[in-house]
């Protein structure tokens, strides 16, 4: 816990509270864990136990810790932040939530930045493609597909409320840690919705299950696909790849990575490109089929390219 300033501005027990939540939500304080006595909080910050009580009783009210009578403080183990009388709705902290994910459609993979990207990909899309990477590692390893992919899906959901931080801050910069900050991301769901979700970032950053193996894998992965694709654009994106390739923790990733070395970005449409003829007139004879006998294969024959024929 951080001790009071006395350059700031703010009451004392202000401080006292933004402190201990800060504790909680780093990790410092862990969920059931109790806190300190009134008499010692009030000798650690330099006050009056009825300023330390003045504290206790905000973070209570925002469903922090609570008081358990004879024993003392508690943090809770999941926070019930307190709900507005205008919000009726029992699933309004779902909502809420899924809200908040969609500011990771908005937030940029800080990374790239640094390689003078101006709008790289954002988080939300680099998400999409692990989830798929994840499902197909998933079906390489025999490992169960569906929870891989959930894994996949909340692994950077933390970043909705603390950014993308690029090597380069991670130096400098110490954040919450993720399963704190998904304890109070759903902290106004039904405490069954929310612990399916916090259990699933627990279970991705333990990384002791075959699934959240694989899940870290895929997001290695994306990045590696990443960086081959701007790499095709002509920017240097060795340190990124290197990087990716060596935190590889699966046979399945590992084989996967030597695959997309192998390939390219464009490798997906160049089979398409050499058909793309014999797929129109496939794709026009079926349709001629369903409308009747009074058009013939062939008639205003189309002999645009695949690459010309987009927008």
């Amino acid at each position: 816990m951080q001790r009071i300033d006395p350059q700031d501005k703010r009451k004392p027990y202000t401080q006292i509270a933004a402190s201990i939540r800060a504790a909680i939500l780093s990790g410092e304080l862990d969920p059931g864990s109790q806190l300190p006595s009134g008499e010692e909080l009030a000798r650690f910050f330099g006050v009056s136990r009825m300023t330390v009580t003045a504290a206790v009783r905000v973070l209570r009210e925002e469903g922090f810790i609570r008081s358990q009578a004879g024993s003392g403080v508690y943090v809770r183990d999941q926070a019930q932040l307190p709900v507005p009388d205008t919000e009726e709705h029992p699933l309004a902290g779902v909502a809420a939530f899924l809200f908040e994910m969609g500011h990771l459609k908005h937030t940029p993979r800080a990374g790239w930045l640094l390689l003078g990207i101006r709008q790289p990909e954002t988080v939300a899309e680099h998400s999409f493609r692990v989830g798929m990477v994840g499902m197909a590692l998933a079906g390489l390893a025999g490992a169960d597909v569906g929870h891989t992919a959930a894994l996949c899906l909340v692994h950077d959901m933390a970043e909705a409320r603390i950014g993308d931080q690029p090597s380069v801050a991670r130096a400098y910069v110490t954040t919450a840690v993720p399963e704190a900050v998904a304890a109070h991301q759903t902290a106004g769901m039904p405490t069954d919705t929310a612990k399916v979700i916090q259990q699933l970032v627990a279970e991705f950053e333990a990384t002791e299950t075959l699934e959240a193996k694989l899940a870290r894998d895929a997001d290695k992965l994306e990045t590696l696909l990443q960086a081959a694709e701007y790499a095709a654009q002509g920017l240097d994106t060795s340190a990124w790849r290197e990087t990716s390739i060596g935190a590889l923790r699966t046979d399945a990733g590992r084989e996967l990575a030597r695959a997309i070395d192998s390939a390219g970005p464009s490798s997906w449409l160049a089979p398409f490109q050499e058909s793309y003829h014999e797929l129109r007139a496939t794709a026009k004879q079926r349709g001629q089929q369903l409308e009747g006998p009074s058009r013939r294969v062939g008639d205003g024959d189309d002999t645009t390219s695949a690459a010309g024929e987009d927008g």
